[in-house]
């Protein structure tokens, strides 16, 4: 549950993801970010590194989040992805 005391909102964040390189990781992340933050463009605002032996894949997208609900919707939905193994 997020505190809504603790942050300041908007609130501009990185946010990262991983998971295995083999699985459609960037498309997932990209769906769920689009849908909730109108203005998420993946061109933009994700980047993706490879893991030294490149069996898996992080991402990070520079996001601005509205509201406490945004915040725990798009957690929700990353934590509940199969492709997403880590959320940051």
């Amino acid at each position: 549950m997020i505190r809504e005391e603790l942050w300041d909102f908007p609130h501009s964040m990185q946010l990262k993801v991983m998971g295995a390189a083999d699985a459609p990781l960037e498309e997932a992340v990209v769906a769920i970010l689009e849908t909730h933050l109108d203005d998420f463009d993946r061109h933009a605002h994700l980047s993706s590194k490879p893991s030294t032996k490149g069996n898996f894949v992080s991402l990070t997208a520079s996001v601005v989040l509205r509201d406490r609900d945004q915040v725990e919707a798009i957690y929700r939905e990353l934590n509940a992805c199969p492709h997403v193994k880590i959320t940051l």
